[in-house]
């Protein structure tokens, strides 16, 4: 394999460790759409402590049970006729986000549900007429049981919210928080993580700055030179050599090194489906370029969601622990 990318199954860990150290709640959502965002499936064979998978994707359910028959998982996309027992026989517990929702899902199979509060009216339950309507229907339907809520709120909008859901009772889970707000909002018990766990701090730095990083990115992006040419610039000579990653596969303009031998060298230009580096004569064919790892890790060079960079990643061979090939 000569572009590859590995996932560090002990980073991952090590993420999840630091995570709950340094986080008191009782339960740790890991969000894993788009097929653990594109990181593949089967990290979740390796997890340790993380209390319950999430993701929007019902395709993302099989995937997971193909690896793991027992871990919670939680569904919060559209719910349709024809997935709502493959849901139930996956053991999944099904966020409701409309009262319509609940009153289809006619049923004879027990099934754990999780409310969606939304104060702001965007997409989910925002009145306590709508609260006071889904407690009729859970005492009319013993199959359908609550275990808990999850609303994306401010520390200012938890009076409103309070008032929402005072009608309701013995509520296992209530997730008020996510990554962009980890300090524990009053009665939250439950925290929902996606990109701190895959290893993203999200906090600017100075690029390439020496720092203690709390978080480690636990994939890494690897190829290999495979070729060496030399062009004479103003009497200078400049060795490139060259990778089979362009912007089609992987390699963004915005990463401007990579890793050679543990050094930095300077990426000269990004062609469709190869690009140029700027290297020296103690590199040789074959030699192992790594475009981003925890050493150079993506948040050096862009802001923003950089969850979406991972879909580039579709078509290129997933290792685990160097040794594992699945993808």
């Amino acid at each position: 394999m000569i572009n590859n990318i590995n996932i560090n199954l002990d980073n991952l860990n090590s993420n999840i460790k630091y995570l709950r150290t340094n986080y008191n709640y009782k339960y740790f959502i890991m969000d894993i759409s788009n097929n653990a965002f594109n990181h593949g499936m089967f990290l979740i064979n390796n997890i340790t402590n993380i209390d319950f998978l999430y993701t929007s994707i019902f395709n993302d359910i099989l995937l997971v049970r193909k690896y793991n028959k027992e871990i919670p998982l939680i569904y919060s996309g559209y719910l349709t006729e024809d997935i709502i027992y493959d849901l139930i026989i996956n053991n999944t517990i099904i966020i409701i986000k409309n009262i319509k929702d609940l009153q289809n899902l006619n049923i004879k199979d027990n099934l754990e549900i999780i409310l969606n509060i939304d104060i702001k009216n965007y997409l989910g339950l925002n009145s306590k007429t709508q609260i006071l309507d889904i407690i009729d229907i859970l005492n009319s339907n013993k199959h359908i049981h609550l275990k808990g809520i999850i609303s994306n709120i401010t520390l200012e909008e938890y009076d409103e919210l309070k008032y929402l859901i005072s009608p309701l009772k013995d509520l296992d889970i209530i997730c008020l928080n996510n990554e962009e707000n980890k300090d524990k909002i009053k009665i939250s018990n439950t925290i929902k993580l996606d990109y701190s766990i895959y290893g993203l701090n999200k906090y600017k730095k100075s690029i390439f700055k020496k720092e203690d990083q709390p978080l480690k990115q636990i994939f890494t992006l690897k190829t290999k030179i495979i070729n060496i040419i030399c062009e004479t610039k103003k009497k200078k000579e400049i060795i490139y050599g060259i990778i089979p990653l362009g912007f089609y596969n992987g390699l963004l303009e915005n990463i401007t090194k990579v890793l050679i031998n543990n050094t930095f060298y300077n990426i000269f230009k990004i062609n469709q489906e190869y690009s140029l580096i700027i290297i020296d004569e103690t590199i040789n064919l074959n030699d192992e370029v790594i475009i981003t790892n925890n050493i150079n890790p993506l948040e050096n060079y862009l802001n923003g969601n950089i969850l979406n960079y991972f879909n580039l990643f579709t078509n290129i061979p997933i290792t685990y622990n160097d040794k594992t090939l699945i993808y």
